[in-house]
């Protein structure tokens, strides 16, 4: 059997009332020489069931693959799994709650082969609101500070590439690029599960030997009211985990660090990147989530501390205070005091 030259990965988890519309878009597309992978990560709304009943002509034809974790590994230890899975020249990533317009697989696969291109990255995207319908107005969107108004080859100089990454030229977010799959598995370019979109990004853009930008528009963003984007529950858990990926990302830091040139001996560079990462992480995960919102609840400092310690040993102390004290300052709250339940 021919391998298709595009394999679309779908991450699904708890979406059943998305799911349909996003494998739809991806089937009714211009381009129809592609495979479609969708793995659930352990849906407990029976995302999955829905998928296999809904889509069995599909499935049984060999379009629609259905693969299931057998527990929840979580959003990027499942993509990693459908990159390896996957079996097109070309991988794209489709979030279970978005969608595809018609031309997208076309457009993409064109741009790649015209240019021989390692990833073509598309900055620009449509947000829309949960309930899409013909009514729907959706809202032309660009995250980064620069947006191009035609197809640019990035520069191969290093130093550009990273400033790119580091200024926020360009946007981190897997699902907006197409990517030769060869490229990624030559260069063991997958996500860190702490790490995530942020170092997958600075990862392939300082390995691909060519890159292009487009400021064509093929992809519907759109979150649901529970994604992880927009949920603010077990915000002290939160804030543990987000001190122990914080310790271990060092790893996938190390493993981009011995592979791309740029950063060997380079010691200035590794530590902007890691900066620049922790400064990303902690804004993300700790002030848009408010997590000090409302000071120092004893939940939230035995949640620190106790990460803190396990990770520093036990005289780390300071280093909690330290933590408390530059997150409750964003929200002009007192770091001297826990507050009474």
């Amino acid at each position: 059997m021919t391998a298709p030259k595009i394999s679309v990965l779908i991450p699904l988890y708890n979406r059943k009332h998305y799911i349909a519309q996003c494998i739809d878009s991806a089937l009714n597309q211009t381009f129809t020489d592609f495979e479609i992978i969708v793995r659930d990560d352990g849906s407990t709304d029976g995302s999955a069931d829905f998928v296999d009943e809904r889509y069995a002509a599909e499935i049984s034809s060999g379009k629609i693959k259905l693969c299931r974790n057998e527990t929840n590994l979580g959003e990027f230890p499942t993509d990693n799994k459908l990159l390896r899975e996957a079996t097109g020249k070309y991988v794209m990533i489709l979030h279970s709650d978005d969608l595809y317009l018609p031309h997208a697989l076309q457009n993409m696969y064109e741009f790649a082969e015209y240019l021989s291109a390692d990833v073509v990255h598309a900055g620009n995207f449509l947000q829309s609101p949960p309930v899409i319908d013909a009514n729907t107005q959706f809202k032309v969107m660009c995250w980064e500070n620069r947006i191009v108004d035609k197809i640019e080859l990035v520069p191969n100089d290093s130093a550009q590439r990273f400033n790119l990454w580091a200024d926020a030229d360009i946007f981190i977010d897997a699902q907006y690029n197409i990517f030769n799959r060869q490229f990624l598995l030559d260069n063991e370019i997958f996500f860190d599960d702490v790490g995530g979109n942020q170092l997958f990004c600075l990862h392939w853009l300082m390995q691909a030997k060519i890159c292009v930008k487009t400021p064509e528009i093929f992809y519907i963003r759109r979150d649901a009211p529970d994604s992880y984007t927009n949920d603010r529950t077990h915000l002290a858990k939160r804030a543990q985990k987000f001190i122990f990926g914080s310790v271990t990302v060092s790893k996938y830091f190390d493993k981009i660090f011995r592979s791309v040139d740029y950063f060997k001996d380079n010691e200035a560079a590794q530590y902007r990147a890691k900066a620049i990462f922790y400064n990303r992480t902690d804004s993300y995960e700790l002030y848009h989530r408010k997590i000090y919102e409302h000071g120092i609840t004893p939940e939230l400092h035995n949640a620190v501390d106790s990460a803190i310690k396990e990770c520093f040993g036990e005289y780390a102390d300071y280093v909690t205070f330290l933590f408390h004290k530059s997150n409750c300052r964003n929200f002009n709250q007192d770091y001297n005091k826990i507050v009474s339940p």
